[in-house]
């Protein structure tokens, strides 16, 4: 799972014991280790529900499931909710401006018995606002390493490059993972389990980091981890959301930016 020192405690719920991730305790900001269901309770049949903001214009933002808000004032910059339950059936989902009124977006979306789904906002007014849905069924890394995967939801950026290393030079490496363009989500690639220095460049560029994770993640064998590369409130430079499926999560804050 991950821990993060300092953080506000959240629930989540139990978490199968084949997956485990570890980030470390400094450089890490948002969506607290321990995460669990919280909700509307006493449902016959349950789906499990979070909630990512990464758009541009809500600083702030609630999320809805029909008529009843789940989590308000959801900063962006990639921070991540706790889990919450809903009924499993097809549900509108929706955004809204923190004590607003009316929808800026909504989608209706199947949720099965049992499912666990992370709902990410991203884009902007100016180019388009979009959800992502990641229905979190994947199968299990196998033992000693971990799955990853990138997704690109910083419009501000072009193709990027994924370094996970510990290497202090990316020079003559080849990527961890690529994605191309907004929206982008890469296929998963299976590293071997440990800690690692995780980093993002230009596609193409070594050179041009444009993010840093100095303080390290560990990742842990059979996990499996989405990386959701997000605009921050402010600047060009770009954080990560790590989503571990099922379980906890991390707003991986950049070294670059103070």
């Amino acid at each position: 799972m991950f821990f993060a020192h300092s953080l506000p405690s959240t629930t989540r719920p139990p978490l199968p014991t084949r997956r485990r991730v570890l980030a470390s305790a400094l450089g890490l900001a948002g969506a607290s280790s321990t995460l669990a269901l919280t909700g509307c309770g006493g449902l016959g049949s349950e789906a499990h529900l979070r909630f990512v903001n990464a758009t541009v214009d809500y600083t702030q933002a609630d999320f809805y499931a029909g008529s009843t808000r789940l989590s308000a004032s959801l900063a962006n910059g990639g921070t991540i909710s706790s889990w919450y339950s809903v009924e499993a059936d097809s549900t509108q989902v929706s955004l809204y401006a923190a004590g607003g009124s009316s929808a800026k977006l909504s989608e209706t979306r199947t949720l099965d018995e049992d499912s666990y789904t992370t709902l990410l906002a991203y884009g902007s007014l100016a180019n388009s606002l979009k959800f992502k849905f990641f229905a979190e069924s994947n199968s299990s890394a196998d033992s000693g390493k971990t799955k990853v995967r990138l997704f690109h939801a910083a419009e501000n950026l072009g193709g990027l490059d994924l370094y996970i290393t510990n290497t202090s030079s990316l020079s003559g490496l080849s990527p961890t993972a690529t994605v191309s363009a907004l929206g982008e989500l890469s296929d998963f690639v299976s590293v071997t389990a440990g800690i690692y220095r995780v980093r993002l460049t230009s596609k193409g560029d070594s050179s041009n980091v444009l993010f840093d994770f100095t303080n390290q993640i560990s990742l842990g064998g059979t996990a499996v981890v989405t990386l959701v590369v997000v605009p921050r409130s402010s600047g060009s430079y770009p954080n990560i959301s790590a989503l571990l499926e099922q379980g906890d999560s991390a707003l991986l804050s950049n070294a670059l930016v103070s």
